[in-house]
């Protein structure tokens, strides 16, 4: 997953200096990033990742809102089923 992430210039100064070379040599950044939900996209990898990783997660969401549709949340409850037989 590609990450676009902006560090303020005044933390990069702290972290890099030039060495005798004029080559620029930089410490290793470790802080929190805060970003907003809207900035983020996936791509189809990712959203294949995560589904792989959550998909029992995601059909139990998607059968609680969908419990008052008998035909999708039918649909839903094989589904998730089909999901947990084949994980074993």
């Amino acid at each position: 997953m590609i990450v676009h992430v902006h560090i303020n210039h005044e933390e990069l100064e702290e972290l890099c200096e030039a060495d005798r070379n004029g080559y620029v040599v930089c410490d290793n950044y470790d802080n929190d990033i805060e970003m907003n939900l809207e900035d983020i996209e996936f791509d189809f990898q990712d959203l294949e990742e995560i589904v792989d990783e959550y998909l029992d997660d995601i059909i139990k969401i998607l059968a609680k809102y969908y419990r008052k549709d008998p035909k999708t949340y039918k649909k839903l409850t094989l589904l998730h089923e089909k999901s947990n037989h084949e994980s074993l």
